[in-house]
């Protein structure tokens, strides 16, 4: 079982180290540098500057073409991302040796180290970057683009920060260490131990075979990184020392050999798939502000524990190693503060995104009532709308045959006005089984509200203020004029009975703009929208309502009669007909009902 998991494997690394072209161009610059050493071509104190910059620019140069290299049939963006930071990463690694090169190094000086590193975390800064992505990940949506802006601020802070430790403060405290690359070297191996890390944290819980080959490339790389700058460190330290023109040179030859396999074994017949305890783990996973801020908290920790490592085995000034707590305290305050501030943004953020799924399953359970009681409601209208419609004739025939004084008469009116509360009634259930789907046109929202206003008036009676704000410009949209009528006077008559004793009802129409976060929360999709609010100052809903308003036959108006409880199923039946939604907040004195339709424009 394990040989037939491997085989997709090697065969790709056998087949990118025995056919990819770019790789054998790779080996033959290498085999071209390695006889320069080897016969040997310069003399000694030339390899040595030559092995500084020169010799590694082709492997370098070689990585960051084979990074841009097919980077548009990249599948997914996400992954786009990873490998395009990478590659840049190379670009600035081969600009820093370019102009190393340009220096002669009978002019080097101890202002040229503290540049040069500088310019070095151009390169590191954006492997952590990389490192700090999810490519083997997809679906992972906004909490992906949240959560890796908030890490690279913190990786930001902390390569700045051993900068300053290791560079900044020799170079102010005693420059004299600045000639003996010990600080450089120092600088590197940190930064190359975390590269390490988080890689080979990465091939580990990535599940999933091509992501625990590339991931474990590039840990690779910054293994042979660390072991070259141990090299420097060693021979900074005196433990060794390395004559001119030593062969060691050809070690900077593998850190970017790595990078340039994993950049060529990404398109590579690999297994892709991703376990599914991981992929169930990490996509049912939301917003964690504790995952965030324990990588905020841990990097901030890293600064005393390599303090207490370098200062425990490294004779260091006292006024170097002041400085160096200072820097370390004002990392410890900088990054604990990121923390905070990233915990407390996540939080936010994951208790809204929480508040929005819960009202999406609200509405998602809405939709499933009203579609099974809309299927058993074009059941009865099929089978009641013709036996109203002979009943009404009937009783219509009745009152004209029956005399203006007889008893049977007033009888027959009673059960005419029973037949049209009948019809009525069933006309709401037309509504809601969907079979109504009117004629609909584009109109203006708020001109078409504009024209119903007597009608809103009248409807409402004199003790009720009515008012109508319209925003500026128009707010197009595609309904059905009646159904509008409907929707309008339906929430006119609610508000009327909510103000017993008068008040105001308002009207405003206008147009908004909802973004794929908003659109979530209310079901729909993201776009622009008209928009009708009706506001009222009645007594309000009561709150235990609120979450079964729009569900059909639920009345807060007992004893009205036969069609009590349609009247706000209906709206938002109709509005949903038309891909809208209608969502509604009240409390004692404002009550506001906010009616969303597509726009047409």
């Amino acid at each position: 079982m394990r040989e037939v998991s491997r085989s997709p494997v090697w065969s790709a690394l056998v087949a990118a180290l025995t056919r990819d072209t770019i790789v054998l161009l790779y080996f033959a610059v290498a085999v071209t540098e390695a006889l320069i050493y080897s016969l040997p071509m310069l003399d000694p104190g030339t390899l040595t500057a030559f092995g500084a910059s020169p010799f590694q620019i082709p492997f370098v140069a070689t990585a960051a073409m084979a990074g841009f290299y097919g980077l548009g049939r990249v599948e997914t963006g996400e992954e786009r991302v990873f490998w395009r930071i990478l590659a840049f990463a190379c670009v600035f690694w081969v600009a820093t040796l370019v102009a190393i090169a340009l220096v002669p190094a009978a002019e080097w000086r101890w202002v040229d180290d503290v540049w040069v590193d500088a310019a070095y975390l151009f390169f590191y800064s954006p492997v952590l970057f990389a490192a700090e992505c999810k490519p083997h990940l997809a679906n992972l949506g906004p909490r992906r683009d949240v959560e890796r802006q908030l890490r690279w601020a913190g990786v930001t802070l902390l390569v700045f920060g051993w900068f300053l430790y290791f560079v900044v403060a020799p170079a102010i405290a005693d420059p004299a260490l600045l000639g003996t690359m010990l600080p450089s070297s120092l600088l590197f191996i940190t930064i190359d131990g975390a590269i390490v890390m988080r890689f080979a944290w990465r091939a580990y819980s990535s599940g999933s075979t091509r992501w625990r080959v590339l991931y474990g490339l590039v840990a690779l790389a910054g293994a042979s990184l660390l072991v070259t700058d141990t090299l420097d460190l060693a021979e900074a330290m005196g433990w060794f020392a390395l004559p001119d023109g030593a062969k060691t040179d050809l070690l900077w030859a593998i850190p970017p050999f790595f990078l340039l396999l994993a950049f060529r074994l990404r398109e590579a017949p690999l297994p892709r798939s991703v376990d599914r305890a991981t992929g169930e783990r990490e996509t049912s996973a939301g917003l964690d502000p504790v995952r965030v801020g324990s990588f905020l908290v841990a990097s901030a920790f890293s600064f005393p524990l390599v303090h207490f490592v370098v200062h425990s085995w490294l004779p260091f000034t006292m006024r170097l190693a002041i400085f160096q707590r200072v820097i370390v305290v004002a990392e410890l305050v900088s990054l604990g503060l990121l923390a905070v501030a990233a915990f407390m943004h996540l939080e936010r953020r994951r208790v809204a995104a929480e508040r929005r799924r819960t009202a999406l399953e609200e509405r998602v359970q809405r939709a499933r009532s009203l579609e099974a009681v809309s299927r058993l409601s074009g059941v009865v209208v099929e089978q009641a709308a013709g036996a109203l419609k002979g009943l009404g004739s009937f009783v219509d025939r009745s009152i004209d045959t029956l005399a203006a004084g007889d008893p049977l008469r007033q009888e027959a009116l009673k059960a005419a006005e029973h037949v049209q509360r009948a019809t009525e009634f069933v006309s709401g259930l037309r509504a809601i089984s969907r079979q109504d789907r009117g004629r609909p046109v584009t109109l203006d929202l708020g001109a078409a509200v504009a024209s119903l206003l007597p009608q809103v008036r009248q409807a409402v009676g004199p003790t009720v203020l009515v008012e109508h704000v319209a925003a500026h410009g128009e707010a197009p949209t595609t309904i059905d004029p009646a159904h509008l009528r409907a929707m309008v006077l339906d929430l006119a008559t609610n508000a009327r009975d909510a103000m017993s004793n008068g008040g105001r009802f308002r009207l405003e129409t206008g147009g908004v703009e909802l973004d794929p976060d908003a659109a979530l929360g209310l079901a729909i999709r993201p776009g622009r929208y008209a928009r009708l609010l009706a506001r009222d100052t009645g007594s309000g809903i009561p709150k235990e309502l609120l979450p079964h308003l729009f569900e059909p036959f639920l009345s807060t108006k007992p004893g009205e009669g036969i069609g009590g409880g349609l009247g706000l199923a209906t709206l938002y039946a109709l509005v949903s007909q038309y891909g809208g939604c209608v969502s509604v907040t009240s409390e004692p004195g404002d009550t506001a009902f906010e009616i969303l339709l597509p726009s047409a424009r």
